[in-house]
């Protein structure tokens, strides 16, 4: 196991965090009687998980930071005392000691004597007149920090006094990355997750760098909230991309307030424009456009992701759910198939084969994905897509999104847009179950439910040409036998 900072004993019974003091520090640390290097041991077992372990390695390496920022401290007025007891927190845990050792102590006794003794050391009788002249060679710890440490020691462990902004990202943090380490979906799925994920991490650091690490109170919060997107409104004009970026600190800071400083109420913000600057999707035109689609689909100069993306507009499909898509979910003999949509629960769905070309184009590849592994883990899907529309159509103003909407229009246009039966068919959460109901325990997968996508999907194809594409690259293909 090879992690950053990451010390095994000999005997690998146990794991530490171990990491030096910078140089330029390591004099004031040694004034202050703190050891170089910071040994901090994990209180994980010997057979916790290399991911347990990363993780433990994190929250170990953000106090030995915060350590590091108070060295770096000269003006210890700015200090505030939400700043004083993360300092405690950090010195406290690099000297091995934890929270709550005086709790239930009586503060005259000799055990709590000894107890802050061998917290502070020396320092614990920084009030005596004669302390500069019995250790010339040391610096006193600031009278706020002892004080600081000696609250901690009272409190018990795991409460905290005073909370600050940071904390409320750091807890955030956690929470999402426990989220996308426990996601069981497709390694596509879980990539695009870690991509949006590091773009959020960024979103947040920039809250911290316009607000400052602030007292978490409700008016702090609240002001800096506002400020921030009123921050945000001045350097993005598009009211959407501005959303976005204050999204996330809002949600960092709701979730916190909720769960541990409960005390506090966040206000809702809103940023004005957001719905007249939505982005237009505008559908392909069913007279012109689709049918000039349809025959791209049946045209082997294009590729297969891009072929498979055409026949996925009669479902809804997206690009990221066609490339998810698995070759064993594909029932040649039923005449359907299951997208691999895991972003909402309600994507991951049956849509029929709607053709022999479709069947095809579904069967290239003999495992994994449809579309093969190397395209799949591709990061350019949408944009891939964009081109071909736009290529075929002359229309620059497509996106792939257009598709979706498209569907829906079609289907609109035939009179079957208000059939619940479609609106599984394109993976809308819709509060309608009926036809779901009316075809028994086997939902959406029984053969009753199949029939009847089958015929909406007829439906929709009524007005375009029965292309046939006999010349369709056969290598690889293999047959699909019902499961």
């Amino acid at each position: 196991m090879k992690i950053k900072h990451l010390k095994i004993r000999s005997d690998a019974q146990s794991f530490a965090f171990q990491r030096k003091i910078p140089l330029r520090l390591q004099q004031k640390a040694k004034h202050l009687n703190i050891k170089n290097p910071v040994v901090m041991p994990l209180k994980l077992a010997v057979a916790a998980s290399e991911v347990m372990v990363a993780t433990a390695i994190e929250q170990k390496n953000k106090q030995f930071e915060t350590l590091v920022r108070f060295l770096e401290q000269t003006d210890y007025r700015t200090v505030d005392a939400a700043g004083w007891e993360k300092n405690a927190k950090a010195y406290l845990d690099v000297r091995g000691l934890k929270a709550g050792t005086l709790l239930g102590v009586d503060s005259f006794s000799d055990e709590s004597d000894y107890r802050i003794e061998e917290a502070l050391g020396i320092h614990a009788n920084h009030d005596d007149p004669d302390w500069d002249r019995n250790y010339p060679e040391k610096t006193k710890l600031p009278r706020q920090l002892v004080g600081a440490v000696v609250e901690i020691l009272k409190q018990r462990e795991g409460t905290q006094k005073f909370h600050l902004f940071s904390d409320a990202v750091d807890y955030y943090k956690a929470y999402k990355e426990k989220q996308l380490n426990e996601h069981s979906g497709t390694e596509v799925e879980r990539n695009r997750k870690k991509r949006e994920w590091l773009k959020d991490v960024k979103r947040l650091s920039d809250f911290l760098d316009f607000s400052g690490n602030q007292e978490f109170t409700q008016e702090n919060v609240n002001e800096g909230l506002r400020l921030y997107r009123n921050h945000l409104t001045t350097v993005y004009p598009n009211a959407n991309t501005a959303k976005r970026h204050l999204n996330v600190p809002a949600a960092a800071i709701r979730l916190y307030a909720d769960d541990v400083v409960t005390h506090v109420a966040v206000a809702q913000l809103r940023i004005a424009g957001q719905s007249k600057t939505a982005s237009a999707r505008p559908p392909i035109k069913l007279d012109t456009e689709l049918p000039l689609l349809w025959r791209a689909a049946h045209d082997e100069s294009f590729g297969q992701f891009e072929r498979l993306s055409i026949f996925g507009i009669f479902c809804g499909a997206s690009a990221a759910e066609i490339c998810q898509t698995q070759v064993e979910d594909v029932f040649a003999l039923d005449g359907y198939y299951i997208l691999g949509g895991t972003k909402q629960e309600s994507r991951r769905r049956p849509v029929v084969i709607i053709n022999e070309t479709h069947l095809k184009l579904l069967s290239l590849n003999n495992t994994g994905y449809v579309v093969g592994e190397k395209v799949a883990l591709q990061q350019n899907h949408s944009q891939k897509f964009a081109k071909v529309l736009r290529e075929v159509t002359g229309n620059d103003q497509l996106i792939p999104y257009s598709c979706r909407h498209t569907g829906k229009h079609l289907a609109d246009t035939k009179g079957i847009g208000h059939e619940d039966v479609l609106e599984r068919i394109f993976g809308w959460s819709a509060a309608k179950k009926q036809a779901k109901d009316n075809y028994g325990k086997a939902g959406i997968y029984s053969p009753t439910y199949i029939g009847k996508m089958k015929q909406i999907t007829k439906k929709l194809l009524e007005d375009l040409p029965d292309y046939h594409s006999p010349n369709t690259p056969r290598k690889n293909v293999v047959p699909i036998r019902s499961q």
